[in-house]
């Protein structure tokens, strides 16, 4: 009998180990691609909302067909009132690339702004979203599936038969 309890052990041990190495690989996921062409009306804008994470990056690239904008990235709590700004490019009249990391995690807002208030602008901007893939989450969630599989294995095999007296 002291045999068969060593073996599951060593079969849980071996099943745990696997699901944390399994699970504690850090992969990188695709992003998205957004792009599109636009024209902006006098004093008009195009927003573009991304929720990003702290290791996130966002390539930004636009190409100016008429006209000029200005390029403004904003937090989530900035983007209605508009009084700060995490980064701002411009007057963008030709072709810009840039890119943008957050320092946090957050929903940020890229706001493409013609400030004439005569012309038009025309434009097509693309902005590629590379996420990285934290693990952390992940990792947690399989070593607690894990001791949760551990202990529900140990109560089953660890009751004894009610008809056997001691």
């Amino acid at each position: 009998m002291k045999r068969k309890t060593k073996k599951l052990w060593l079969n849980i041990m071996g099943l745990i180990l696997f699901l944390v190495f399994m699970f504690s690989i850090t992969g990188r996921v695709t992003g998205v691609v957004i792009s599109d062409t636009v024209n902006l009306g006098p004093l008009g804008e195009e927003v573009i909302p991304l929720k990003m994470h702290d290791d996130d990056t966002a390539a930004i690239s636009i190409t100016m067909s008429s006209g000029q904008i200005y390029v403004e990235i904003y937090e989530s709590d900035e983007a209605i009132s508009r009084n700060y700004y995490e980064e701002e490019w411009g007057p963008v009249s030709t072709i810009f690339s840039t890119e943008f990391e957050p320092l946090w995690s957050d929903t940020f807002y890229i706001v493409l702004y013609n400030a004439d208030t005569t012309n038009s602008a025309s434009f097509s901007y693309s902005i590629d979203h590379d996420q990285s893939f934290r693990s952390n989450m992940i990792i947690n969630l399989a070593i607690a599936g894990a001791l949760l599989g551990v202990i529900l294995i140990v109560n089953f095999t660890g009751k004894k038969n009610p008809n056997i007296s001691s």
